[in-house]
């Protein structure tokens, strides 16, 4: 029998159904399409900025990145949803110093790499942004997920799902940043380095 839990409950079945029929289809091929060498900060955005935003972020910040995180129908101030709190905990991630954010065009800056959990979130934020480079967390996971439903009201078990899915997601990004990052300060040093002529002697 299906375990519902897994995916959010019902909705969360269907919404990540019809996700990866569209994954199929190749409708998120293009937000693979990332100059990892530009991006400087990631800045995750879903609902309410209580759950899956502020935990994104708040991993991403123990990796060693900058990140923030924001939702687009939250209330400002809110701290972390109680369950959120307590379910990030016990994957030593500490919500406590958290409080949300609304997103807001003004809540951007050129560098962000914005990460959404739902396909819908994405033309949310192309209206508040145009332009802005954006991307589904889930299309990072392996197995693919472009749908990541909300875990607020939820079971702990779907909560420790969600969190595995944004663990692993979050860890691919910050290793594509990295990498980038290394590539880039590697090309830098042959640019600086002065050049040898065939007998051995430095060529200025």
């Amino acid at each position: 029998m299906l375990d519902l839990d897994i995916y959010g409950g019902k909705r969360g079945l269907l919404e990540h159904a019809r996700a990866r029929v569209l994954y199929a289809l190749g409708s998120y091929r293009r937000l693979y399409n990332i100059d990892w060498a530009a991006v400087r900060r990631l800045a995750f955005v879903c609902k309410g900025n209580i759950c899956r935003s502020p935990y994104a972020s708040e991993k991403a910040r123990m990796l060693g990145v900058t990140a923030v995180s924001f939702g687009l129908e939250s209330k400002h101030g809110a701290p972390a949803d109680p369950a959120a709190f307590r379910n990030a905990l016990l994957r030593g991630v500490d919500l406590a110093g958290h409080r949300s954010a609304r997103a807001e065009s003004s809540s951007f800056t050129k560098g962000d790499l914005i990460i959404v959990f739902e396909p819908a979130h994405l033309a949310a934020i192309w209206r508040l942004h145009p332009g802005a480079l954006a991307s589904l967390l889930g299309i990072w996971s392996r197995p693919v997920r472009p749908h990541i439903q909300d875990p607020y009201g939820r079971s702990d078990k779907y909560f420790q799902e969600c969190f595995s899915i944004v663990d692993a997601t979050v860890a691919e990004l910050v290793r594509q940043m990295v990498r980038s990052r290394i590539c880039e300060r590697a090309e830098g040093l042959r640019n600086v380095m002065p050049e040898k002529s065939s007998r051995g002697r430095t060529v200025i």
